[in-house]
């Protein structure tokens, strides 16, 4: 091999490992439609109260019920870190896996009111409108 034909065929193959170097990069997945979430800021931590219940899509909103609560159903929308997404049927988060049904446990608290606002950027579903926000922190 002539030392041009070498040089072209090195050319080549630093231009194809430049074109695929920034392939192996992982781009988080898109919020889910059903799925409320926020942009952390800092690392794990924030509110130290307990949400438990049932994992469930009431109406196209994610929701923890609590039927606990003396015969009265209800229900919060679990407002979750970004990067939280839907693979299958599983919900994973911090990379936990949940499913429709499950009995989960969140820690944080409330972020708003059933009726209120989000004083917080949180990206809350439009079905999700009217319930109790909780802030799911220390993932």
């Amino acid at each position: 091999m002539e030392t041009g034909a070498r040089t072209g065929v090195v050319g080549m193959v630093v231009l194809a490992l430049a074109l695929t170097a920034g392939c192996g990069g992982s781009t988080p997945p898109p919020a889910p439609t059903d799925v409320a979430v926020y942009d952390p800021a800092g690392g794990p931590g924030g509110f130290a109260a307990l949400l438990a219940g049932t994992l469930e899509r009431v109406d196209g909103c994610v929701v923890v019920r609590d039927d606990g609560t003396g015969g009265a159903v209800a229900d919060s929308v679990p407002v979750f870190p970004r990067g939280v997404h839907w693979d299958g049927d599983a919900l994973v988060v911090g990379g936990t896996t949940y499913r429709l049904g499950d009995h989960v446990e969140f820690g944080g608290g409330i972020l708003a009111e059933a009726g209120a606002s989000a004083s917080l950027a949180a990206d809350v579903p439009a079905a999700c409108a009217g319930r109790l926000l909780w802030l799911v922190s220390g993932l």
